[in-house]
């Protein structure tokens, strides 16, 4: 799903690919932070009204209230698409996608304040294939 797009999801969970052609200052929690240029993953759920779908197109608007941590990136992203995991749970994205080549953590907690599990919700894509694992089959299944 890009910018613009009309498929239709219910609730569940989603990555964002968010490229960045410059590097990105982020104060979060009183420690200033700073991304370098590249691609990132972020897992997010969207269990509200309008489901994914509305989740995702909030994350597409450039104007917005910072409301969660993944809002200062999408406000300054080079590009944004985004995949949608109906009935599915970010943190096993996560997890999937953390065990991959490639990936890493760049700001412990980000995204993930209410989780217990998870180092982040945010991996930085460092390997060429990295956001075509998103959705390969692991274990039968789909992420």
């Amino acid at each position: 799903m890009a910018a613009g797009g009309s498929t239709v999801f219910g609730k569940g969970a989603y990555v964002l690919v968010i490229a960045l052609r410059e590097p990105v200052v982020l104060p979060l929690g009183g420690i200033v932070h700073q991304l370098s240029a590249g691609h990132y993953l972020y897992a997010g759920s969207a269990h509200g009204p309008g489901g994914i779908d509305a989740r995702v197109r909030r994350h597409f608007r450039r104007e917005k209230s910072l409301h969660w941590h993944v809002d200062r990136l999408t406000t300054v992203a080079a590009s944004i698409h985004a995949f949608a995991i109906e009935g599915g749970s970010e943190c096993e994205i996560v997890t999937r996608l953390s065990g991959r080549s490639g990936a890493r953590h760049p700001i412990p907690g980000f995204g993930s304040s209410d989780c217990r599990t998870c180092v982040s919700h945010l991996l930085r894509a460092t390997g060429e294939r990295m956001t075509s694992h998103i959705c390969e089959p692991a274990d039968g299944d789909h992420v």
